[in-house]
């Protein structure tokens, strides 16, 4: 498999993308008719905000956290050499496993669908043999 796709339940609800769009496009306005600038920038930041997308999966690479900007593209990636250990902690709803991928100090938590525990860490086991699995409670 080319990537595993982590779950993210922070998606932007359609009625809050359109309420976005309404308010910032309605702050822009407003901007052209006060004294108050600031509120054309605000307005800007909230039309980004609804086009901007992130995207976390886990590939040959390591851990990417891909960002599209619409004129820039961006990508966080941990590599599986610099990622010393995975965690795995079960939770209440078993359909999901929670995976912490740490490097030096830091954590990345990513959620899994439970199918797809082994995917990810025979892809973790075949860049990185000697990487240490452990479960968390």
């Amino acid at each position: 498999m080319d990537k595993i796709k982590a779950y993210d339940d922070r998606t932007m609800r359609k009625s809050t993308k359109f309420a976005a769009v309404i308010f910032g496009a309605g702050l822009i306005v407003f901007s052209f008719y006060s004294t108050v600038k600031y509120s054309a920038i605000i307005g800007v930041v909230l039309l980004l905000a609804v086009v901007f997308q992130k995207e976390t999966y886990v590939s040959k690479e390591g851990v990417v956290l891909a960002y599209d900007f619409i004129l820039r593209k961006h990508k966080i990636v941990w590599s599986f050499e610099e990622i010393t250990d995975i965690h795995i902690e079960y939770v209440a709803d078993s359909n999901y496993v929670v995976l912490h991928f740490l490097r030096d100090v830091m954590s990345r938590r990513l959620v899994f669908q439970k199918r797809e525990l082994e995917q990810v860490l025979e892809l973790a086991r075949s860049v990185k043999p000697d990487i240490h699995i452990e479960n968390v409670k």
